[in-house]
């Protein structure tokens, strides 16, 4: 169950004045707060591991996040206005961006992040968690430009793997023991068994 804890005028007022190192806030685009209940333990457990797996890549230990970095988003579905990605990987100029603003946050005229995963929550096709994932968050991370985003499905047993071209998402599904190709990290290779097991 979800509460409105307080209201801001914009983005910027709720960086602000939320204290975002105290929970999983949401901003709704009428300028609601809302706090969400805790992530599922197997997902994060899972996020660990992908965050693990990408932080021994050659750079990009420093760049590999959890879901301790938000990302300024247009309302879609849920009407939220920002959303904390399971694992991202950031570029280089972002962790001087946040040093300088005092917040781990990507807002509207910074560069995209290199690479987002989410892990899906259970539900069927027509539930929020679903939709969520694969009709919400992919349209508004293919607007940000994100070069690749995986959905992880673990109810499902498959990772979906889209990569922009030409400004929309290409998609390839994997499942069992087929390789999958990061366009982004083409030395990452694991398999859908291996990282959902």
């Amino acid at each position: 169950m979800t509460y409105t804890l307080a209201r801001y005028n914009s983005y910027q007022e709720y960086l602000d004045r939320c204290p975002l190192e105290d929970g999983d806030y949401r901003l709704l685009s009428n300028g609601e707060v809302i706090q969400l209940p805790p992530e599922d333990d197997d997902n994060l457990v899972w996020a660990f591991e992908l965050k693990i797996l990408l932080s021994q890549l050659p750079g990009l230990r420093k760049l590999v996040r959890g879901n301790d970095t938000e990302l300024q988003v247009h309302p879609v579905g849920d009407r939220w206005l920002n959303r904390k990605p399971d694992v991202m990987v950031l570029r280089p100029e972002h962790r001087i961006l946040f040093k300088e603003n005092k917040y781990s946050a990507i807002k509207f005229g910074m560069p995209a992040p290199a690479f987002v995963a989410e892990l899906v929550s259970p539900g069927n096709e027509s539930s929020d968690n679903y939709k969520r994932d694969y009709v919400w968050k992919r349209q508004q991370y293919q607007w940000w430009g994100i070069p690749e985003y995986w959905i992880v499905d673990r109810h499902r047993a498959k990772v979906t793997v889209l990569t922009l071209k030409d400004d929309t998402y290409v998609e390839l599904v994997y499942a069992g023991n087929k390789t999958i190709r990061s366009v982004t990290f083409p030395s990452l290779l694991v398999t859908p068994e291996e990282m959902l097991a």
